[in-house]
């Protein structure tokens, strides 16, 4: 592992919940890894806590087999190996392109090979003698990410990289951001609250919660097999829907229909027990043979895909539920339409 986090508490003074609580986890070489949560959940001290610009109150943080945070020691920033992006790029805007590169290197002489080499990969090596102002808010990013490279960190952090871009460059920098990180072999943490670019960029999610850990795993599984009803609501669209376990104890029994669950977080649990099963709106399909009757709600047309809104009226309770269908298909408000769940997309038991 390049870094490794044990139990890491930081308590911010007149605070009475930490904000961030017996976190652990670790980094591989060469992976992309996302601290993805809400406003206020603790991945952005997380991050700075990683960079050595906050002291954890507790826990150890290792990076490249070093301790550089514990009870009982801590290295400066300055002293650990990583690379920093932050969220306003933090250029200076009286140095050029390639003195903010290169500031910081001890080696002025003997480093500009590197910092040509290094605007080279991020493709800004015509740009070498523009100032900041000079630049697109794109090229001022990469500038920011050269300069976290040139020094070959154990690992870069990027703090909300692309919140100050527009809807369009927003995408391109990501891909282009991506792209030049896994080029240099570089290990990369990324801090975001959008659901989308951390399932695009990463090889690793790290979902947080009032300052602790609710999953980690692969996009895949961050979003097919949520372990908790908060990742499963905050990571994409679901429809959550109560149930208990069925006596075989592999199947969910609804208001909705009995579902068998493919990824079950079921410990501890018996037949009987209460459970909450997401269900994605593309695992819902409109159907003339459909087992499930509703009204249409709400239709909303984004572009690729339209979504609507299906109330679903039993006995004791109503449902609202979201189905993705196809736009080519023309569904209007109050139109009567007929459900089926598709049996093997119950994205699974969340507790």
């Amino acid at each position: 592992m390049i870094i490794e986090l044990s139990n890491v508490t930081k308590n911010f003074s007149g605070f009475e919940v930490p904000a961030v609580n017996k976190v652990s986890f670790g980094v591989e070489a060469g992976q992309i890894v996302t601290l993805l949560g809400p406003s206020g959940c603790g991945k952005t001290t997380l991050l700075r806590l990683i960079a050595g610009l906050e002291r954890p109150s507790d826990g150890e943080i290792v990076i490249r087999g070093e301790r550089v945070a514990s009870k009982d020691s801590w290295i400066p920033p300055e002293k650990r190996s990583v690379g920093m992006v932050f969220q306003d790029y933090a250029l200076f805007p009286h140095l050029s392109v390639e003195e903010n590169v290169g500031f910081g290197l001890k080696d002025k002489k003997g480093s500009k090979a590197k910092i040509l080499e290094t605007l080279e990969l991020v493709g800004l090596a015509s740009q070498v003698k523009k100032y900041p102002a000079e630049l697109s808010g794109g090229q001022q990013q990469r500038v920011a990410l050269a300069r976290a490279l040139v020094r070959d960190p154990a690992v870069v952090l990027l703090d909300e990289p692309f919140s100050n871009l527009d809807m369009s460059l927003r995408e391109k920098m990501r891909r282009d951001v991506t792209r030049i990180i896994r080029k240099s072999n570089a290990t990369a943490i990324f801090v975001t609250h959008d659901q989308e670019e951390a399932l695009s960029i990463s090889d690793k999610i790290i979902v947080m919660n009032e300052g602790k850990v609710e999953q980690k795993g692969t996009p895949r599984e961050i979003y097919e097999i949520p372990e908790t009803t908060f990742v499963a609501s905050f990571v994409g669209q679901s429809n959550l829907v109560d149930g208990i376990i069925d006596s075989d104890g592999k199947s969910v029994i609804t208001d909705l229909g009995t579902f068998s669950c493919q990824h079950q977080h079921t410990k501890g649990k018996q037949p009987g027990d209460k459970v909450t099963i997401s269900i994605r709106p593309n695992s819902l399909k409109v159907d003339p043979q459909g087992s499930i009757e509703g009204i249409v709600e709400d239709v909303l047309y984004k572009g690729d895909i339209t979504d609507i809104v299906v109330r679903v009226s039993l006995d004791e309770k109503t449902y609202n539920l979201l189905v993705h269908v196809n736009p080519e298909r023309i569904i209007k408000r109050g139109d009567e339409v007929s459900i089926n769940i598709m049996p093997t997309c119950v994205a699974g038991v969340a507790k």
